[in-house]
């Protein structure tokens, strides 16, 4: 296998070196979180995406790209282990406030730092936290971006991420501890990119920052939010798709593939 290449994962997210310790590891999330957008452009064209190393930094370090969950977190591991830190892969279920969760489609990372477990994910897009949170509290977190918490499923024995809203815990997703293999992750990225069930080859996501704005896709419905303030609107055509995608998401497409993600979402 490859080595990872640290300096240009570090180039790509605008850090010059991350310190093993709880403030670089909220660092180097937030530093991708910010620099490497949420896009399912691929599983939207009827893509799998690959998850090797070596072409996950030719598309999202080198290509302008960005990618799901399954790209980002494992991307977000490499780095984390070329850095020092001790990861862990987890493989959780969505439930996105609904009270049933899904498959296993969502791939986040345990980080274990001087002793203390955190919960590190770089992608999950939406209403996720921006910095790492302590796995084994019940407390509430308090982030820029809002107040969390995680609290263990008297039913399901999994640990649930959620986050306060005004009407009340909204959760994000469970998880719990059973060994992830390189297999379980090949078959939920499968599953997930393809299975005309899961919401990613039916509707273009996408999540990201330009600048201090947060920015979230559903097909063509855009959410822009500054400082509290929300702004909604529509993708018009294809020209506002393109200034979305290159000028506020930092993301580069092909005009072949801006083509066809177009096409799909002008014809829905």
């Amino acid at each position: 296998m490859p080595a990872f290449d640290l300096p240009a994962y570090l180039a790509r997210i605008g850090l010059a070196a991350v310190p093993v310790t709880p403030g670089g590891l909220q660092q180097l999330q937030q530093a991708q979180l910010r620099r490497i957008a949420f896009e399912n452009i691929d599983p939207f064209l009827g893509r799998t995406p690959d998850l090797e190393v070596e072409a996950l930094s030719a598309k999202l370090l080198h290509a302008g790209r960005g990618g799901y969950c399954f790209e980002l977190n494992t991307l977000f591991r490499a780095a984390l282990d070329a850095c020092g830190f001790e990861t862990r892969r987890l493989l959780a279920r969505v439930r996105n406030g609904r009270p049933v969760a899904g498959p296993r489609g969502h791939l986040a990372l345990m980080v274990t730092l001087d002793g203390r477990r955190y919960l590190a994910d770089a992608g999950f897009g939406g209403p996720a936290p921006l910095a790492p949170l302590l796995i084994d509290t019940d407390s509430p977190q308090t982030l820029a971006n809002g107040t969390y918490r995680l609290r263990t499923d008297r039913e399901t024995g999994e640990r649930l991420i959620e986050k306060d809203t005004p009407g009340g815990a909204f959760t994000l997703y469970g998880f719990d501890e059973s060994h992830v293999s390189d297999a379980d992750i090949d078959a939920a990225n499968h599953l997930c990119a393809r299975w005309d069930r899961m919401p990613f080859p039916n509707n273009l996501m996408l999540a990201g920052f330009n600048g201090a704005t947060r920015i979230g896709v559903f097909n063509r419905r855009i959410t822009r939010e500054t400082g509290g303030t929300i702004r909604t609107g529509d993708i018009a055509d294809a020209r506002d798709l393109a200034n979305l995608l290159t000028h506020e998401l930092g993301l580069r497409l092909e005009p072949a593939a801006l083509g066809a993600v177009w096409s799909r979402l002008s014809h829905a």
